[in-house]
Formats: C-alpha cells, structure tokens, sequence
C-alpha cells in the first residue's frame, strides 16, 4: 500500500513537472526543449565494458588497451550525438477531437513533417493497455507523412487518450530517445450499437416499430409521394438528391416524401428493454443509426422516470434529420452517466 502510494506521488510530480516543460500543442517539433534520451540495457552493458577495460589499462600500464577504451568512449559519444540528430527536428501535428464506438479500435491521424530523413520511429500511447497497438516506422522520408495511430476505447464516455511516446533505438541501439507529447486528444467513445428487434420495442408515437428503419430500409424512399425540396443537409443520402435542379445550377436540394412528414417519433430510454444502462444505451444507439441511415425524423428522450428534474432538459434532443442531429445523439449516448455516479 505504501509503495502505491509512492508511486503514485512520484508520477503526480511527474505528470505536473512535464506539463510544465512538454505542455499541450496541436503541433510539436521536436528539440531540446522536449527530448529525452538514455542509454539502452546494452548501452548500459557497453559503457560498463569501456569502464573494465580503462581499469584493467590503468592498472597494468597498458597504453594500447588504454587506446582502445578512449576509442570506445568516444564512439559511444558519437552515436548519443547521432541519436539525437536523428530524432530532432520532426514536427508531428494531430487534431484535438476524435470520435468513435465502445470497445472499437479508433485510429487517431498524426501528420509527420520531415526536412531529413528519419529512421526507426515508434509511436505509442503513454497510458495504453497490453492490447494496445504500436507504430513503427523503419524510416520517414522528406515531406508530410499520415498515419493513424490505433487506441482500443474500451468503454463510453470522454476520453482523454493521454500523451503519445515517440521513441528510436537508432544507431547501433546503445541510446533511446524519446518525446512524450500532448495533443490534448479527446475522444467521444459512443456505446456499443447492440441489435434490437422489432418485438422487443415499441416506438413511441406510432402504433407498431417501423421495420423499414429497424431492418435498414425494407420499404424504399421512391414508392412514397412526393412532398417537397428542401436544403442539403449534410450527411444526406445521394438517392434523395435533386439532380436535375443541381444540374440547372439551383443549388443543392434533397427531396422529401409524405411518410417523413409524419407523426413526432421518439427513442426513449426508459422504452429500452432490460435493466441494465449500458444495454439500453447499446439499443438506443443502434436504433438512432438505423433510424439515420433511413432518413427518417426522430428525437431522443434520455429521462428516467423518478429523474425528472431540471438538469435532465438537456438530456431531450427534439426529432430532426441529417449527419449532425446523429452526431448529436450520439454525443448525448455517450454523456450519459452510469447509475453509480448519480
């Protein structure tokens, strides 16, 4: 007990001492500012190898033995001045906000700016779990390289990913260097989308479920009649769009059809089935997909019965269409706080 505490006082002074010296940036070059560097368990074995052999010469007076250790010193130095080289100058830029579902991998972009060639870079998160996957780049060349840095969310919530490590046993692996960088990533993990079927929930506001948005679509948007022309919204289907008045040059207009002009739907989280939140918060996201992926209007009621007070307004998201009403909902799914922080 007493040691974890230890540890954990060491690491708080530590985490507040690199804030300081490797604060949070969108983009980071890498310097002396932020590089740290050390020799590696062979490193450690060498320079212990080149302390026998100056020992052995000084004792038995031997000037070509004596030779060899300042020789091997001085490689030792050069390759930790390499090292170094290698390592500086990278300039690594990554957005802040990120998104993604339960126990999902999200990948995380990271763009790479070289003026040099770099080689053996690892990239990995500070804080990640065995099952956490690294990057490894045997070399980067001049330019802007993107690549994606996997991160298993393994539950919903806010995440804050935590700093990234950068890392190279380059040359001869007798030091490492690395960078511990912060991006500040926040990662919006939405739950898990888990199927629920028809007979299991009654949408709210009309007779029976809807299979044509449970089952993605069974009755199709063109055997309706036709409403009217509305905006493109972003993150609507191409089948719906107006091409012939986009071809005209009127802009860009989706068409809307008499089944989506109907009656106020709503997902309810006290209709969800079964007593377990993040169960019911895995249905309700699958529902919120399905119902987006058909285009249908639909709102989102995150209130419980007995948990009616004021702060639970903010938990009613009112029936719309389109990519940022899903992002929405999704956003609000993944807000909900589990029933032990109430």
């Amino acid at each position: 007990m007493h040691q974890n505490s230890l540890k954990s006082f060491i690491d708080n002074r530590f985490e507040r001492w690199l804030k300081r010296r490797v604060p949070s940036h969108a983009c980071h070059q890498l310097s002396l500012q932020n590089i740290f560097i050390m020799p590696t368990k062979f490193g450690f074995s060498y320079l212990f190898f080149v302390f026998l052999l100056f020992l052995l010469a000084t004792n038995y007076q031997n000037n070509i033995i004596m030779l060899m250790s300042y020789l091997l010193a001085s490689f030792f130095i050069t390759v930790m001045m390499h090292s170094f080289y290698n390592f500086s100058g990278l300039v690594f830029k990554s957005k802040a906000n990120h998104s993604g579902f339960a126990k999902d991998i999200i990948n995380l972009p990271i763009t790479i700016i070289a003026k040099k060639k770099h080689f053996d870079l690892t990239l990995s998160f500070i804080n990640a779990s065995d099952n956490q996957q690294k990057i490894h780049l045997e070399q980067v060349d001049v330019g802007n390289t993107e690549i994606n840095l996997p991160y298993m969310a393994n539950h919903r919530g806010i995440i804050n990913s935590g700093r990234i490590k950068i890392s190279s046993e380059y040359s001869f692996g007798l030091f490492v260097s690395w960078a511990m960088l912060d991006f500040s990533h926040c990662i919006t993990v939405y739950p898990q989308p888990k199927k629920i079927t028809a007979h299991q929930y009654k949408m709210t506001g009309q007779d029976s479920l809807d299979q044509g948005a449970i089952n993605q679509g069974n009755n199709t948007t063109g055997s309706d009649d036709f409403a009217e022309l509305k905006n493109y919204v972003l993150g609507e289907s191409k089948a719906r769009t107006a091409w012939k008045q986009f071809a005209r040059g009127q802009g860009r207009y989706t068409k809307h059809y008499q089944n989506q002009q109907g009656s106020t739907q709503w997902l309810k989280l006290e209709d969800m089935p079964g007593s377990d939140l993040e169960e019911q918060l895995s249905f309700l996201c699958y529902l919120v997909l399905e119902y987006s992926h058909s285009e249908q209007k639909v709102g989102l009621d995150l209130m419980l019965s007995g948990h009616r007070t004021a702060e639970c307004v903010s938990n009613k998201i009112e029936p719309n269409v389109g990519y940022e009403h899903q992002k929405a909902c999704l956003t609000a799914l993944a807000n909900v706080k589990s029933q032990t922080n109430k």
